[in-house]
């Protein structure tokens, strides 16, 4: 039983190595820190993309662990979870913003290097990004567990 744990300990550990090693990134996507737009022109001008609140809150909050601005036009993001539409100011100006370890801006581009929109969120989750093709790009978000043991 301990051999079967000590393996999969092992197997977890390389996977997140190669996570890492691949810059948290799938074959030709891409997310990269951003000095521009900043995390408050994103959130005044957020009826400019298609907004989207990762609804999963910490403990009781639901003020949501990422928000996420999509490109308006033909290029898409798939994202699972629990992520809804951004449909008021007081939601674009309240998700996400009460983060622990907020993240600096970071883009989301294709793989012909297109921009596919920005994303905030906590730096101690984790994030990653693969294209499906030229137009779409799935968006995977891991969070860590957020709160204490039994």
């Amino acid at each position: 039983m301990k051999c079967g744990a000590t393996r999969l300990l092992g197997a977890v550990v390389l996977l997140v190595l190669l996570a890492v090693a691949g810059g948290c990134s799938g074959p030709s996507a891409k997310i990269g820190k951003v000095s521009s737009p900043t995390e408050r022109e994103l959130r005044a001008d957020w009826r400019n993309y298609h907004a989207f609140c990762l609804s999963r809150g910490y403990a009781n909050s639901r003020q949501g662990s990422a928000i996420l601005f999509q490109t308006k036009g033909d290029l898409a993001i798939q994202k699972g979870g629990e992520w809804q539409e951004v449909k008021s100011d007081s939601a674009a100006s309240g998700c996400a913003a009460f983060l622990t370890h907020p993240s600096p801006v970071m883009e989301l581009r294709g793989k012909n290097d297109d921009l596919f929109g920005y994303v905030i969120y906590d730096f101690m989750d984790g994030l990653s990004v693969t294209a499906i093709d030229e137009k779409t790009l799935r968006l995977f978000y891991h969070e860590r567990p957020k709160g204490g043991g039994p």
